[in-house]
């Protein structure tokens, strides 16, 4: 087994590498999310801007890809309710403890009450939303870059667990089939669109663009 779990007092539970010893910790409590958390705005989120989303208004979000869940963090920071679909068990189980710890703080509690984990795999999932969902985000994974300048630590980690999504061009199409609104695609800052489907529209960031495709 290329990774074990353990639990890691209140950061949430690491995945240790059996090999190196480095581990993955999926947790909302560090200070780095926790300052982003305090200090974000739809204005300054490139994922709200290319959302749309604004102020008051209360549209049915669904993460495809929940991953490591700090993109919905950060959303339901801003206030908004969001359903995150993560269909590794092993990653469905970490982001469970992860959110368990975080409503057990003051500051992430009123947070993590508007994030509603499912364990599904989201081209099943997606289809059964009754009332269907506004706006669907996804991230896949995509395969490692073969350069010197790798991936941050916990993507690779990520990576080793859960491998590349060789179907998402796939669960862009069942996205596009279920969204009423706008379908996000976050995408590497110089990669070629999902299924080379060319957006509507793109917002871009410094190392990463969110793609949109609007439904109305």
């Amino acid at each position: 087994m290329l990774y074990t779990t353990k639990q890691d007092g209140q950061r949430g539970l690491s995945l240790r590498h059996t090999a190196s010893d480095k581990t993955l910790n999926i947790s909302f409590l560090t200070p780095k999310l926790l300052w982003r958390a305090r200090n974000t705005s739809l204005r300054r989120e490139a994922l709200a801007r290319a959302a749309g989303l604004k102020n008051n208004t209360h549209p049915r979000l669904v993460d495809a890809t929940a991953g490591l869940g700090q993109d919905s963090f950060i959303l339901a920071a801003l206030g908004f309710e969001i359903i995150l679909i993560e269909r590794s068990p092993i990653i469905h189980q970490q982001l469970a403890i992860a959110l368990q710890q975080a409503a057990a703080q003051p500051d992430t509690a009123a947070i993590v009450q508007r994030m509603h984990l499912i364990h599904a795999d989201a081209r099943d999932y997606l289809p059964t939303l009754a009332p269907p969902a506004n706006i669907i985000f996804l991230d896949p994974m995509f395969p490692a870059r073969q350069k010197s300048a790798l991936p941050k630590l916990a993507m690779r980690q990520f990576h080793d667990i859960v491998g590349d999504d060789v179907d998402a061009n796939e669960l862009l199409d069942v996205a596009l089939a279920c969204a009423t609104d706008r379908v996000v695609v976050k995408r590497p800052r110089l990669a070629t669109a999902l299924s080379h489907c060319s957006p509507n529209f793109s917002q871009k960031g410094s190392s990463c663009r969110f793609d949109v495709y609007l439904k109305i």
